[in-house]
Parts: structure tokens; sequence; C-alpha cells
């Protein structure tokens, strides 16, 4: 590691809060996405995204921040859906594939609070919930049927994404 930046994108603040996190643990500030521009001289740079619904927020500038690195580039992608969610996989994939080179990808689980979500994301977790209405034995269900706010963060997720950032690859 010899000059990590850890960049993020986030809508209702779980990501930034662990982008902030991880930036301090890696003694680095954690910047906005929008505001990176290039980052030629970062080894790693570390981008964290949330997952909403069927898209990874800021497809474009992800792609433009890993590409413009020389150094290993790493892809935080956070969600309330498992880590092993086949979805979620797929859509990290995609994007990966998009970037064009290695990509070092981790999973990380959100928060939900339902109160301060926007016009557009009521109504998909309205829809969503009536669709889970049919299946209430499922995880999922038992998560957003309550209806509340729904806390997953975990600082201790961070600890992988950590020890690769410091892990040096050797000449």
């Amino acid at each position: 590691m010899t000059h990590p930046v850890v960049a993020f994108t986030s809508r209702y603040g779980s990501t930034r809060r662990y982008a902030t996190a991880l930036g301090e643990r890696l003694g680095t500030t954690a910047v906005e996405l929008a505001d990176l521009g290039t980052a030629p001289d970062a080894d790693p740079v570390i981008v964290l995204a949330p997952l909403y619904a069927t898209r990874i927020l800021g497809r474009r500038r992800i792609i433009r921040a890993v590409r413009s690195s020389s150094g290993r580039a790493a892809l935080v992608v956070v969600g309330l859906s498992p880590a092993d969610d086949p979805a979620r996989g797929d859509l990290t994939a995609r994007l990966v594939a998009a970037t064009g080179r290695p990509v070092a990808t981790f999973h990380l689980r959100g928060d939900l609070e339902p109160a301060g979500l926007g016009w557009s994301d009521r109504a998909l977790l309205a829809v969503l919930r009536r669709r889970l209405r049919a299946a209430p034995d499922e995880p999922m269900s038992r998560l957003l049927l309550p209806g509340g706010r729904v806390g997953l963060t975990d600082p201790a997720g961070l600890d992988p994404i950590v020890a690769w950032a410091l892990d040096t690859p050797g000449p």
C-alpha cells in the first residue's frame, strides 16, 4: 500500500459511514466519488457503492476511477441482501467486467431507514413488501415486513478489506 484512495457514493448514509471508517483505518480521508475524477497514483483504489434494487449506484464513475488507477483496485458493494445473494454477485461481476481489469470485490450489509427514503424508494419498498407477504418465512421477508429501521452495518466487516489493502504484493 503506497497511496490508498477510498472513494464512495452514498444516498442514505451507510456506505458513507463505512467509507469514513475505512479511510480512518487506512490513514486517509474518504472522498465522494463525484469529487474524485481520476486516481492515477492510487494504490490501492477502493470504491464503496450501495446496491439499490437492481443497480449499483455510480456505475460510470466507478468504472472511470478503477480504470484510471495504476495500482490495485477493489469494489465494496453495500446492501441489505446477504453477500451470497446471487443477484448481488451478478451485478458486481458485470461491473467488474466493464472495468477491463482485475478488481477485488467485497460485500457489506447496510442499513434501511424507511422514514428517510425518497418518494421513489418508498414506492419501491412498498411494492417489495407486497411481494414478500407471499413468502413470510423468507429471510428478506422477516427483515423487511415489520416496517421499521433495519440496521445491518458491522464495522468488523471492514477487516478483510483492510487486510487486503495492507497486503502489498511482492515483486
